[in-house]
């Protein structure tokens, strides 16, 4: 099949891997670009200095605090903050042998979100793709690409945050839960992933708001079918009757191991990690909304992020006309295997959804979809779409020409919606600029904009404490040095 594939393509195929090739690296070099204009956020200083609320999560890896009676920050999400504060303090030092302090530190966020944009592209080009061929995952790679967006659709759909500090929370803690998932995706577990799915397994539940929630819907579910399957393989078995205390530990004997030691462990950690995080003193309270309001809340806000711009619509589109064209012209195996992938993400979609609300309440996220609690929703239509269309372009059918040249006008139309934005911290980089080469022990800024802040103006210099240490710590500064804006 994917030799028919290579003869049926609209141009040699050499000249589509060199077209291929070209358009995945200029668009990191545009995302690169992109990610470099983006302003700092105000949760950098808390985290990397760190402030005292984030000292005890820094110190307890496992959250043991609790058992204790201890209430803290974040206590279930160590290897968030860990590898936030270290990158963070060591990578501008790093990149001072290339650029100025100031640069450094807008370089060093740059190059990890555009290090994670490829790492997740090339995760989902290996989910979609439909053999191991280096050239297919290039065309897989290519299809999911353009719906990596800095600005464009991004607070629609982004996959990339802006914040550095949500890129660690959010789409770092996903790439990391696909690297994890993708062996057992595809059936082969070699020697070397062994090295990685052993500490994916123990970091991953303590690695950010989602992923617990993640672990325990598709770990479980993964374990009960394949146990399912191994009692319906058995002769004369009465499924639907009392199951033989025998036969269900010979079906759970015939598991596969790495699966089902992998799946349980990640599984426990994941519930304990919800414990955990039930002692979380940076919640806001239960009692702002009720239960029974936020799923109304979710249903508005799903209605806002599908109609704010046309991101999710083209990607539905894309995905129903796939699936249309799929029940058409695709061979039936592959018919049922989209179908099979299909229903496993529907359920998945609609569970996860459902579940959302009870992770809780946050006064910033009023409406509970945001595009960051949404990103494995985002991610999971990304891979569809790209499958779906894998599957058509392998299968040989009529006019499936035009249909690659119909692939390459939508990827364009979505990429040239992520327009440059190269200006979007100039205001700041000029403050930080003012604070370096400032001789005052209190700098009186005039930028209109915030300065490692989220959107508001610090106008008090005792604001600015944690930071001025930040970046003394990033030697912007040669001492502690406030400042404010008028």
């Amino acid at each position: 099949m994917p030799t028919a594939l290579i003869h049926h393509l609209p141009m040699p195929k050499r000249t589509v891997i060199l077209l291929l090739a070209a358009f995945l690296l200029l668009d990191a070099g545009y995302s690169l670009v992109q990610h470099l204009n983006v302003p700092l956020d105000g949760d950098i200083a808390p985290i990397v200095v760190p402030a005292d609320k984030y000292v005890q999560v820094l110190h307890d890896p496992l959250g043991l605090g609790v058992l204790e009676g201890e209430r803290y920050c974040a206590p279930n999400r160590y290897f968030v903050h860990a590898p936030m504060r270290w990158y963070l303090k060591q990578a501008p030092l790093a990149l001072q042998a290339f650029t100025n302090p100031v640069n450094s530190v807008y370089v060093s966020c740059a190059l990890l979100k555009t290090a994670l944009q490829l790492a997740l592209i090339g995760l989902l080009a290996a989910f979609a793709m439909g053999s191991n061929r280096r050239w297919e995952l290039l065309l897989a790679a290519a299809l999911v690409t353009p719906f990596f967006q800095a600005y464009g659709y991004n607070l629609q759909m982004g996959i990339i945050e802006k914040s550095i500090t949500y890129t660690f929370f959010y789409p770092l803690s996903m790439a990391c839960l696909l690297a994890f998932f993708l062996p057992f995706y595809r059936g082969k577990i070699a020697a070397w992933q062994q090295l990685f799915l052993l500490p994916l397994a123990l970091a991953l539940p303590l690695s950010g708001p989602l992923v617990p929630g993640i672990l325990l819907l598709v770990c479980p579910s993964v374990v009960l079918f394949f146990f399912v399957k191994k009692l319906r393989e058995q002769p004369d078995l009465p499924i639907a009757r009392f199951i033989p205390l025998g036969r269900a530990v010979k079906a759970a004997t015939e598991l596969p191991k790495p699966m089902l030691f992998y799946f349980t462990l990640a599984s426990l950690l994941s519930l304990w990690s919800l414990y955990v995080g039930s002692f979380n003193s940076d919640s806001d309270s239960p009692a702002i909304i009720p239960l029974a309001e936020r799923y109304p809340a979710l249903l508005r806000g799903l209605a806002s992020i599908s109609t704010l711009k046309l991101g999710f619509p083209f990607l539905l589109l894309g995905i129903l006309g796939n699936l249309f064209l799929v029940k058409k012209f695709a061979g039936p195996d592959d018919k049922a295997h989209i179908s099979q992938v299909g229903n496993w993400l529907a359920v998945f979609i609609i569970a996860y959804l459902l579940l959302l609300p009870l992770g809780g309440y946050r006064s910033y996220r009023a409406l509970i979809v945001r595009h960051d609690t949404i990103l494995p929703v985002t991610l999971c239509l990304v891979f569809f779409y790209a499958k779906t269309a894998m599957v058509l372009l392998r299968n040989n059918w009529p006019k499936r020409r035009w249909y690659a040249w119909g692939l390459a006008a939508l990827s364009l139309a979505v990429t040239l919606a992520d327009l440059p934005e190269f200006d979007h911290n100039d205001c700041e980089k000029a403050a930080l600029e003012t604070i370096a080469h400032s001789t005052e022990k209190k700098v009186k800024l005039s930028g209109d904009c915030p300065v490692l802040g989220w959107n508001e103006k610090i106008t008090h210099p005792n604001a600015s404490k944690l930071n001025a240490k930040l970046l003394q710590i990033w030697q912007v500064t040669d001492e502690e040095r406030l400042y404010y804006s008028e």
